[in-house]
């Protein structure tokens, strides 16, 4: 992690107690994936801070070991086909440890029926469940790892369906909930290298989903509102799936709270109507107030002393000229 700033605006907040006034609303949203296992969209404008509130959940769960947690950007990379974001689900699997360690059979026989037999990556997996012919827990363990191994160059990148079926099968395996927080979701009609690609990434997602066990819980989001209503209209894969949860808007006594000890942590002092002067101009946006706040920070050039009027409206001016202003 790397240094808290006073009023980040570069990159999603992270950790969770540096964000102004999400407490209930993260509490809310990790209830609704983590607790009620329900699959959740999160759509907002850009820039309110959608990215930052699922990191929360994302961090809560690893840090009380509640599952195990996955995160993929589709804009970061990019990430523009099924191969590629396979390859970096398995990558995130591997890195949350997604595994088998000890695994009983008997338990795999108990649970793993109804989603090895799915995949056809798992067929040795699937023969473990009765299917074809009874191996040892430590074949299926094996069957999962091999799915999300690092890409071979002999063997090629192995499918999305596989992969995702592969951390479900571990999540019956161990007994262990899967959450995948899949971000800028537009992206997978709006940027996919091809059409026919979108439609199976997609419908690989909504199997996922739609499993009834809700041992794997996707959470995705979006700032385009009209491709992510394309993407969820009415005969797409991914129509069905899922609850909205939105992200809801900064009170003001929220910002008066927690701006003036930021404002301390930098040796400066500001009064309530320096708080409203700047959530006047920003009508509250997040990342607009953040960004005023940070040029105030700017323009005092680490000198202590009281925050003018005069100061703020130069912050102000000086933050609308940035292109975020207007997003």
């Amino acid at each position: 992690m790397g240094p808290i700033r006073a009023f980040p605006v570069q990159k999603p907040i992270r950790p969770e107690h540096r964000q102004v006034g999400r407490r209930p609303a993260i509490d809310a949203l990790c209830r609704q994936v983590v607790e009620k296992r329900q699959d959740t969209l999160l759509l907002a404008p850009r820039r309110v801070g959608k990215t930052s509130m699922a990191w929360a959940v994302l961090d809560r769960i690893r840090d009380n070991d509640a599952g195990w947690a996955l995160e993929v950007d589709l804009s970061r990379g990019p990430i523009t086909t099924s191969a590629t974001l396979a390859d970096r689900l398995a990558e995130q699997a591997r890195a949350a440890r997604v595994h088998v360690e000890g695994a009983d059979s008997r338990a795999w026989l108990r649970r793993g029926r109804g989603v090895l037999k799915l995949s056809p990556a798992l067929k040795a997996a699937g023969a473990a469940v009765g299917i074809d012919e009874a191996v040892d827990a430590a074949t299926i363990g094996a069957a999962i790892d091999q799915a999300l191994a690092p890409v071979d160059d002999d063997v090629g990148s192995p499918e999305l369906r596989e992969v995702l079926l592969a951390i479900h099968a571990a999540t019956l395996a161990a007994d262990r909930q899967a959450t995948i927080f899949v971000d800028e979701i537009q992206r997978l009609i709006t940027h996919w290298t091809d059409p026919t690609d979108s439609d199976y990434a997609q419908g690989v997602l909504a199997e996922i989903m739609e499993l009834a066990d809700g041992n794997v819980v996707v959470l995705v989001a979006g700032s385009d509102g009209q491709a992510v209503g394309e993407l969820m209209a009415v005969g797409r894969p991914l129509h069905h799936d899922g609850m909205t949860f939105a992200v809801p808007e900064i009170r003001a006594d929220d910002w008066h709270a927690e701006l003036p000890p930021r404002f301390a942590e930098i040796g400066l002092t500001v009064t309530r109507q320096n708080i409203e002067q700047i959530l006047d101009a920003s009508g509250g946006h997040p990342q607009r107030t953040m960004r005023v706040c940070a040029h105030v920070e700017q323009l005092a050039d680490g000198d202590v002393f009281e925050v003018s009027d005069v100061l703020i409206e130069q912050a102000i001016e000086t933050t609308k000229g940035h292109p975020s202003w207007s997003d």
